[in-house]
């Protein structure tokens, strides 16, 4: 399939580059204007605490569950450039406090607001050049794949994504982990068509990058060696057997930049000298009441002789994230709260999030494998894509402890989009047609949620007020309209009484926003403002307002209801 334009050069036409470099400055733009727009989230100020800690006291132990290379990014500017106030007496050293999110409260409440604005604008642009690399490379790779259109195409859906768009405007770093994936991915298939030794090293790089950015890329070296396994069983005649000491020299690369990006902070620790909290590496049966222990089931063992050649802080997070698995989180989804997640909610999510015009493309892209006499054969190199993104997103439905949040799932977007972009290859008139209104179909739908992309749901969903059937929390209201909220009540000074019950990073106050009271459990006269997560939590106890059929909005996140009176707000309807 598309020989005839693999292993081209992409993009020598200047045509294709002016696209590409304007796709890239409209992603760009548009992040830029989320992050301004934008308050921090729940999870996002967990970053930034980790962030001003890492800059200011030069240590991993906060936030150590996740990687230190996107916040270390991140608060760069802030360290470098601007003089913040800092508060760090809620910082703890135990791995099971999870310190971050207070250390990322008390930065937020030490700061004044318009200096606090500019200190998370800053680190949301700096994560920016991430996500236009993943742009770059996965435009590159689906263009060598099938041709300079596909990478068009590629770029269009990583623009106008909105998961890219909604979580790519935050500190988080799932959607710098889903670029560096494609980046990883894309240097080691060059190695495995030509490999080399300058192909070695840069691949070896790129694999080490891969498990800073978040550690769910962990898995990418059991995925390298089957890949090579498949590569070399599926090698024409003429291939040569792919170099495994090349292969060996990758590996140890890749550990040597994991440990760099650590400055080998605890690198090399023999396996017996870590204190776990984690069942699995203590050997004690945890549950969601049970106090934590530290312990160590190889302590004993011959085992825990072994030296690890990770970093200290890589391991510990590890273990400390398998606690949460382990315990489990309250999760919701189908109107359903469990103390524990489900295997399909990842797919449910993507089902919902992303737009019905990317799973017309992938219905094509399927039956063009049966049906278009120019697309049928599923070449070697496309087998990369097709297995990454399947092991991927396999690792990451088995993780059941809990199902919250949609980021987690980014990381498969780029490996679909390659695959879908398979489709510009074709000459076939109809697919041509199909293909075309499908792109404009979720060019259409994504921007017109923009910029509330946090909150996007497509037509499958229905209507906003029926999304909190679906899902709730980061998928709905996760706090990040905070600002929204603010110019609302300044343009709505006759909204009195007002009662106001939302969890904002930010608090209310700062934000210049004054409220009569919380909105009460029982009806009563007046404005209700009401963030979606709070009126559908478990608690229930705004049950009497869900029913209320006068409601707008701010942000798709926000209800607002003027009982007993008319709403004349200019928010959207529901």
């Amino acid at each position: 399939m598309f020989e005839n334009k693999q292993n081209k050069v992409p993009f020598k036409n200047a045509r294709f580059i002016v696209i590409l470099v304007t796709l890239l400055f409209i992603q760009a733009s548009l992040l830029a204007y989320l992050s301004w727009s934008t308050s921090p989230n729940r999870t996002e100020i967990g970053h930034i605490g980790a962030a001003v800690y890492f800059w200011h006291n030069g240590k991993y132990d906060v936030f150590h569950v996740n990687p230190p290379l996107i916040r270390i990014i991140a608060g760069m500017p802030v360290a470098l450039f601007c003089s913040p106030k800092y508060d760090w007496k809620p910082y703890s050293p135990r791995p099971q406090d999870r310190s971050e999110w207070a250390l990322g409260t008390a930065f937020i409440n030490a700061n004044d607001l318009a200096d606090l604005r500019l200190y998370v604008f800053l680190m949301r642009i700096a994560c920016i050049p991430f996500i236009l690399m993943g742009g770059y490379f996965g435009c590159r790779f689906a263009s060598e794949l099938y041709g300079e259109w596909s990478g068009i195409m590629f770029a269009l859906l990583w623009t106008l994504s909105p998961l890219v768009l909604g979580w790519g405007a935050t500190v988080c770093p799932d959607v710098a982990a889903a670029s560096m994936g494609i980046v990883g991915l894309y240097t080691f298939w060059l190695w495995l068509k030509n490999p080399g030794w300058k192909k070695t090293v840069i691949a070896g790089i790129c694999l080490g990058l891969m498990p800073l950015t978040k550690t769910t890329w962990i898995i990418a070296f059991p995925i390298w060696c089957l890949l090579v396994v498949i590569w070399w069983s599926r090698r024409k005649q003429a291939d040569h057997c792919p170099p495994l000491r090349q292969f060996a020299v990758l590996f140890l690369i890749a550990v040597y930049v994991i440990n760099t990006g650590y400055l080998y902070d605890g690198s090399f620790r023999l396996l017996k000298d870590y204190r776990f909290i984690s069942g699995t590496l203590t050997g004690v049966k945890m549950s969601k009441d049970k106090p934590v222990v530290q312990g160590n089931r190889f302590a004993d063992s011959w085992i825990g002789s072994i030296p690890v050649p990770l970093p200290g802080e890589f391991v510990q997070g590890i273990d400390t994230q398998k606690l949460d698995f382990e315990r489990g989180l309250e999760s919701y989804a189908r109107g359903v709260w469990s103390d524990r997640g489900w295997w399909w909610y990842y797919g449910y999510v993507l089902l919902l999030r992303e737009p019905l015009g990317v799973w017309g493309l992938t219905l094509l892209a399927l039956a063009s494998i049966w049906f278009i006499r120019d697309c049928r054969t599923i070449s070697r190199d496309e087998t990369v894509i097709i297995l990454v993104g399947l092991l991927v997103f396999a690792f990451i439905c088995s993780q059941t402890g809990f199902s919250i949040h949609p980021r987690y799932v980014v990381v498969v977007l780029p490996f679909l989009y390659i695959f879908v972009s398979r489709l510009a290859g074709s000459k076939n008139r109809l697919a041509m047609l199909a293909t075309t209104t499908c792109l404009l179909w979720v060019t259409a739908s994504s921007l017109s949620f923009y910029p509330y992309s946090m909150s996007y749901f497509n037509e499958l969903a229905g209507r906003p007020r029926n999304w909190p059937n679906h899902l709730l929390g980061s998928n709905i209201d996760w706090g990040q309209d905070a600002y929204f909220l603010k110019a609302w009540v300044e343009k709505h000074p006759e909204a009195k009484p007002l009662y106001i019950s939302y969890t904002s990073q930010i608090p209310l106050e700062k934000l210049g926003i004054k409220n009569d009271a919380l909105v009460p459990t029982e009806p009563t006269s007046g404005w209700m403002v009401v963030g979606v997560s709070k009126l559908f939590g478990q608690e229930e106890k705004l049950e009497w307002l869900q029913k209320e059929k006068n409601v707008k909005m701010v942000g798709y996140s926000i209800w607002i209801v003027n009982v007993n009176g008319h709403n004349t707000s200019p928010a959207k309807d529901l």
